[in-house]
């Protein structure tokens, strides 16, 4: 379906004028109705959000836009959410016009350009500095403008959006979202005067067509037709076969990090978590449907299941020639000590073979030359992290997912809709193939619902992903006529919170109505009875949190105890598990402290990786079948265990074996029928719990049972009775929604984020950043200059002003840096040497200073502590720019060698930064400057900056 929304005060196109002129641009094949359309708004003079699936042509679009700006004499600007991004495209754009620019931080090619390539943050930042050039600028592009919804960098693209000049033509590119002419109402409701035609479709030139694969299964299954039929016969057959074997892929999930280039682990335990992707792998061969992209949630496991492949090759000898050449030749600008490492000559074999890897953890030049590799057709198989989603247009005939579920960074998920649309879009390729194959492995039975929504769920609404920084509130406070207020009124999420009231006006009406029609007959009696037993419930936790102090659980959780398990960090309950042993997490453990001790607790979960304790799923012994369960001995933090039984049982001689596993099982299972639920539990008597904390709160809870029990809905409970208590909860739960929805209401009437502005300016002002009129200080200015350091840029500006890198060497100055743009998770264990914990404590003094200032105005933020440094490749940093070889600083740690690089290039870039700031008139501190610029020149070297092969 193809749809066309124009602005509601413009004429249809039948009415309106069609310019005959010659077309600035012109294309060797037909171009689709979407594609017409968007080029006849363009034409018009007015702007378009063209949103469409990945590979349907957009970029169509913003080439004839392109042409069309230079055929007029004016600049144009193309913005892309990645650096990588920005590289392709430079590249493509070069070889379509004359003058095309390229800027992105830490590489600036041709900038006097007419089409200049840059990132979102760029623009942004030359916005703000009111940059001459961009009064010459007649178009810009804004490519994967979905990207908006991102929770960290979203923001970027709603300042940049509301900054840009006036009399600009904007073009959007977007995969598609549900929402667009909100989107688009919201861009002419902030720049009058434009017109912004919503270019809709939702055809592919390639139909899909959606299979799952039953890990374990003889074959796949057809669960949604080219026509978007789901097929349910075909899905209950495919979840009866799930389990046929005992094989899975695992759960997917994050890693802290690389235990050896592309070999990450031994082949023999990845064995059976592999063997499913090579069934599928071979199934897909033997029907010629590749080339294929396998999307996998995890580096690791993208690596893993590439090796798995090492026996098997798609390439002739031909075909074997031609990569070993391109990349050889490719390789030829690293050092020759550089092509040395592992992490490349591992590569290699696995591309003559025709299989290649695409993770954000391999080097920036690997990535490229499997890219390279996989448009020349000569990788057949490629298993890639979703990263790849995002591009240049590099489809395949198959894609396949090794999971339907991805690790969000807090809990384990099934896709969205949206994710799953955008990832097997890659499906399909334009003149080559009739359908394209989407392929889902599944290793545990789901609910039709569920692959509904997955598969046919439709895209992700653009939501705004709007907050205030420190950066935004100075910037706007220097620029005359304008502030933060300015900024807020023109974000998306106020179009949005506005655009809602009516709605919610609404939804406050009905809620009100429903509620007063319903009558409570003895509504005191329902509220004594619901008060207490909202009192007991917290009464019950603080003894509970007083149960699982170690000094009282250590004496019970030895082998055999009965534990019962509710996972603290996401509320999960487990249910009762048998305890294996228990120990401190470190030797400084504190008996005060539950989350310093781990109990090995014996449980039964869905299958799953039991390495990842965070995404195991639990079953209950009573629906526990050998097909999708399994016993697991897992590590629980002492704040996990919610009760301790009186019952402590007899453990086989081997636990884990399959024998002793099932002997476990039994006796849970025995148990469980013979105490259902209520296993009888330790008293704190039994326990020796002698605190008079927890005595008193046993009083407070046996007072109020007391009362429950006197309450007439338990003594004389009635059918009239209960009835009418279901009533009462009913309007309950009314009342709850009816305040949430007023509450929205009452913000909906409000500036977004009033509260939150005056508390940081707050802190600006107690840091000496704006005076009591708010006008910016010297410290102010400074901090403007720092625009590249994730919202850093008051800790770098106290760094400044503190001296504290006054002093140090620049080896050392540039370490301490790379605490603040490193990526890399601190592991557990991690400990620097001494000649880096003083400058890192220097560091984590001023940190925590900002911290304090910030919770005492009244701000609640994740990463006001020491956890917004991670020191992780502090040692790394200063061995590099003391002139170490890469393979030997890759040594000195776990994180990928692509994660290294990319912390060195936003090293750079600070660095760079930071130069300018010191040698600002705020300071004028030329020697600081001067270390700045050396050192870059000691970091930006070999691999680390090796240049792009797009270049």
């Amino acid at each position: 379906m193809m749809q066309a929304v124009t602005p509601m005060d413009v004429e249809p196109d039948a009415k309106r004028v069609r310019h005959e002129k010659t077309p600035a641009m012109t294309f060797p094949y037909e171009l689709d109705t979407f594609q017409k359309d968007s080029i006849e708004a363009l034409e018009n003079g007015d702007s378009v959000l063209v949103s469409a699936h990945t590979s349907a042509g957009k970029t169509t679009v913003a080439l004839y836009a392109i042409a069309k700006a230079l055929q007029e004499k004016k600049r144009v600007i193309y913005t892309s959410p990645i650096k990588a991004l920005s590289n392709q495209k430079f590249r493509e754009f070069t070889e379509k016009f004359e003058s095309v620019g390229l800027m992105t931080g830490d590489i600036t090619i041709k900038v006097d350009s007419d089409c200049l390539v840059m990132t979102t943050e760029i623009l942004r930042s030359m916005l703000y500095r009111g940059t001459e050039m961009l009064r010459e600028v007649g178009c810009v592009v804004f490519d994967e403008v979905h990207y908006m919804r991102d929770k960290s960098r979203g923001v970027v693209w709603e300042e940049t959006i509301s900054l840009l000049p006036e009399g600009c033509q904007y073009v959007f590119l977007s995969a598609t979202i549900p929402n667009a002419r909100e989107f688009a109402d919201w861009v002419e409701s902030i720049h009058p005067g434009t017109k912004v035609h919503v270019i809709h479709t939702d055809y592919r030139p390639v139909p899909l067509h959606h299979y799952v694969y039953p890990c374990g299964a003889d074959g796949i299954f057809l669960i949604v037709d080219e026509h978007g039929k789901f097929r349910e016969d075909n899905f209950k057959r495919a979840m009866a076969s799930v389990g046929a074997a005992n094989g899975g892929s695992e759960a997917n999930g994050g890693e802290s990090g690389r235990s050896a280039p592309l070999v990450r682990g031994k082949q023999k335990a990845m064995r059976k978590s592999t063997e499913p992707i090579m069934e599928i792998i071979k199934l897909v061969m033997n029907r010629n449907m590749y080339p294929i992209i396998v999307f996998s949630f995890a580096k690791a496991e993208c690596e893993r299941n590439a090796l798995a492949l090492s026996k098997l090759n798609f390439n002739n000898t031909e075909e074997d020639t031609l990569v070993k050449d391109v990349f050889n030749n490719a390789m030829q600008c690293l050092a020759v000590e550089d092509r040395k490492l592992p992490a490349i000559e591992h590569l290699l074999p696995l591309l003559r073979r025709g299989v290649g890897i695409h993770h954000s953890g391999l080097l920036p030049i690997l990535k490229e030359v499997v890219e390279i590799l996989f448009q020349a057709g000569l990788v057949k198989v490629l298993f890639s992290t979703e990263t790849f989603s995002m591009g240049l247009n590099m489809p395949a005939r198959t894609v396949v997912f090794t999971s339907v579920k991805k690790f969000d960074g807090e809990k384990n998920r099934y896709l969205t809709g949206g994710e799953y649309i955008q990832m097997s879009g890659r499906a399909g390729r334009r003149g080559l193939d009739r359908v394209g194959v989407v392929i889902a492995m599944v290793d545990e039975a789901v609910e039709p619902e569920i692959l509904k929504q997955v598969t046919g769920g439709g895209a992700d609404v653009l939501n705004s992903s709007f907050h205030l920084t420190y950066n935004m509130v100075l910037n706007l406070l220097r620029v005359e006529d304008v502030d933060p207020e300015f900024m807020m009124r023109r974000s998306f999420a106020q179009f949005q919170r506005m655009r809602n009231r009516p709605a919610l006006e609404r939804k406050a009406e009905e809620l009100s109505k429903e509620i007063s029609s319903i009558q409570i007959e003895h509504e005191d009696m329902f509220r004594q009875y619901t008060h207490c037993q909202e009192i007991l419930t917290n009464k019950r936790k603080l003894m509970g949190d007083i149960l699982k102090q170690p000094i009282y659980v250590k004496r019970f959780a030895h082998a055999g105890r009965l534990l019962r398990i509710h996972r603290s960090s996401d509320g999960t309950p487990f249910g009762w598990g048998i305890c294996r042993s228990f120990r401190a997490k470190n030797s400084g453990a504190v008996l005060s402290d539950p989350s310093a001790f781990v109990a090995d607790v014996s449980i039964i979960c869905r299958k799953a990786d039991p390495s990842q304790p965070a995404l195991l799923v639990p079953c209950h012994v009573k629906d526990y079948t050998t097909n999708t369960a399994d016993l697991y001995t897992v590590p629980f933090d002492f704040t996990d265990i919610d009760a301790i039984s009186r019952f402590r049982v007899s453990l086989p001689a081997d636990p884990d074996t399959e024998s002793g596993r099932a002997q476990v099982v039994q006796t849970l299972a025995k148990l469980y029928r013979q105490y259902g639920d209520d296993v009888p539990l330790l008293t704190c008597e039994e326990m020796g719990i002698d605190d008079p904390q927890y005595s008193k709160l046993r009083l407070q809870v046996e007072r109020i049972e007391a009362q429950v029990k006197e309450n007439e809905l338990v003594r004389n409970p009635t059918a009239s009775l209960e009835a009418d208590y279901e009533s009462f909860k009913k309007r309950a739960e009314l009342e709850k929604e009816l305040a949430v929805v007023e509450q929205e209401l009452n913000q909906a009437s409000q500036a977004i984020f009033s509260e939150e502005l005056k508390k940081m300016m707050r802190v600006l002002r107690r840091l000496d950043y704006i005076d009591k009129d708010n006008i910016v200080l010297r410290k102010a200015r400074v901090a403007c200059e720092i625009t590249t350091s994730d919202e850093n840029e008051i800790l770098l500006t106290e760094l400044l002003f503190k001296g504290v890198l006054n002093s140090m060497e620049t080896e050392m100055i540039v370490a301490l840096m790379s605490c603040l743009v490193n990526v890399h998770r601190t592991p557990d264990g991690f400990s620097l040497p001494e000649e880096f914990r003083q400058p890192l404590n220097d560091l984590n003094e001023i940190v925590n200073r900002i911290a304090t200032l910030t919770i005492e105005s009244g701000i609640t933020q994740e990463n006001t502590s020491v956890e917004k440094t991670m020191p992780s490749l502090m040692e790394v940093t200063y061995l590099w720019a003391k002139g170490a070889k890469f393979a030997d600083i890759v040594s000195k740690t776990n994180a990928y060698e692509g994660e290294i690089v990319r912390m060195m290039r936003r090293l750079e870039e600070q660095l760079r930064q930071m130069a300018g700031a010191a040698r600002s008139p705020a300071i004028g501190c030329m020697e600081l400057h001067d270390k700045f610029l050396e050192g870059i020149q000691l970091i930006k070297r070999d691999i680390v900056f090796a240049s792009s092969l797009y270049l």
